[in-house]
């Protein structure tokens, strides 16, 4: 998470680029800096930094080696609404861990 501007990044990877712009918009609407990508090579020697959640649109695999970051798959039901409220729920579940984890 960009602590300076405490806006998580989103690394929204879909086939489709248009497909995925109502999720991108939801995405920055909910408040999180996203980048929009066809493919993950895509993004490699981009500016931007590790993302803190990559969300995955119609596509079957997705992992590299050295992958922190948390893995949201958009069903084929799913609005972007439901999107933003995946998202923040998976980033709050693993701030909790991060902190039950420093406590002990």
């Amino acid at each position: 998470m960009d602590h300076a501007s405490s806006a998580a990044h989103v690394l929204l990877i879909a086939d489709d680029r248009s497909a995925g712009d109502p999720y991108r918009g939801a995405l920055e609407v909910g408040g999180y800096a996203v980048r929009q990508a066809e493919s993950f090579v895509d993004v490699l020697g981009s500016s931007m930094p590790d993302p803190d959640v990559v969300v995955l649109y119609d596509l079957a695999v997705f992992a590299y080696p050295g992958q922190a970051a948390l893995v949201v798959r958009i069903s084929s039901r799913m609005t972007p609404d439901e999107l933003v409220a995946e998202v923040h729920r998976r980033i709050a579940l693993r701030a909790t861990l991060y902190a039950t984890s420093a406590q002990a």
